[in-house]
């Protein structure tokens, strides 16, 4: 029989014990165009595995995705059809396309009904050719973290046309230390992109109330 897959606890003593043989690997990450610190950086001590802590929004109980969706909260959701809905990031950003993609019923990633799965994928491609319609973005890039929320939530982030800079990788970074935009602005910038997916998808856009 083959082994057994390794545990955390595994993982972590392995780990460990390359850490203090070797230390941590030298990453070029200085060297990339799109990486956005100067000067040096030091890894934080690595700890050993805890136990999980719950997520907001566990099991359905008090989950603000959940209450916008039922308040049909129109500062937060701004399109949906029967099956997701996209919303909006509760701190102000400072790229020129930031949202979520969620599913409308409460579910994480590995209980997503086949039909809503396979409509988020669809929403994927559509929300990207919708915001390069309208907006001045070469492409979205897509991102799912998760660990705060259980609600299912896909980051959606663009950068503007031509900031080469911040391609890739650290786009995420790099929204978090730029200035941020007017948020009337930014909203009005995520209804265009909304009245164009009905066009190409179908849902309905919510303007802001």
């Amino acid at each position: 029989m083959p082994d057994p897959p390794e545990s955390a606890q595994q993982w972590y003593r392995r780990v460990s014990a390359e850490l203090e043989t070797h230390g941590y690997r030298d990453l070029d990450w200085a060297t990339w165009s799109s990486w956005p610190f100067e000067g040096d950086l030091r890894p934080r001590p690595l700890t050993g595995p805890a136990a999980e802590t719950a997520r907001g929004g566990t099991g359905g109980v008090d989950c603000f995705i959940c209450a916008a969706v039922e308040a049909e909260d129109t500062s937060y959701v701004f399109w949906h059809d029967e099956r997701a809905l996209l919303g909006v990031p509760n701190e102000a950003q400072s790229l020129p396309f930031a949202a979520f993609l969620m599913p409308r019923e409460h579910a994480d990633l590995r209980d997503l009904p086949p039909a809503t799965a396979a409509r988020m994928g669809e929403l994927l491609a559509a929300i990207e050719r919708a915001a390069c319609d309208v907006l001045d973005v070469p492409r979205i890039q897509v991102a799912r973290w998760g660990d705060g929320q259980e609600h299912l939530h896909w980051w959606l982030f663009a950068r503007p046309t031509g900031m080469l800079q911040l391609r890739g990788t650290f786009l995420s970074h790099w929204g978090d230390i730029l200035p941020t935009r007017d948020r009337q602005a930014a909203r009005a910038d995520l209804d265009l992109v909304a009245a164009r997916l009905v066009e190409i998808a179908g849902g309905h856009a919510v303007p802001a109330g």
